[in-house]
């Protein structure tokens, strides 16, 4: 007997917000290292928002939580666990 196939839905390459907003753009930080961070995930299709002391980093997988990338980073670990947070949440950094 043969396996019946299963369908799987392929997951967008972008996140809905961003196929609705056609037109948003990636937004900045000061800081070079969390830019890159910044870029890298707007590259891989998720939502990212600027707010008054974080950008929002949401995931494709809609299971995965929001990454909260600070505006003004307080210590020398920061970037460390920013890009562990990513990691985590399903980005290749």
């Amino acid at each position: 007997m043969s396996k019946p196939k299963v369908k799987t839905k392929k997951p967008p390459d972008r996140h809905q917000w961003r196929i609705d907003n056609p037109n948003a753009k990636r937004p900045g930080h000061t800081k070079k290292d969390y830019r890159l961070l910044v870029k890298a995930a707007w590259d891989a299709g998720w939502k990212v928002e600027k707010r008054k002391k974080y950008i929002h980093c949401t995931p494709l997988d809609p299971e995965a939580d929001i990454v909260k990338i600070a505006m003004t980073p307080s210590s020398g670990r920061t970037l460390e666990n920013t890009k562990a947070s990513l990691r985590a949440a399903g980005l290749d950094v």
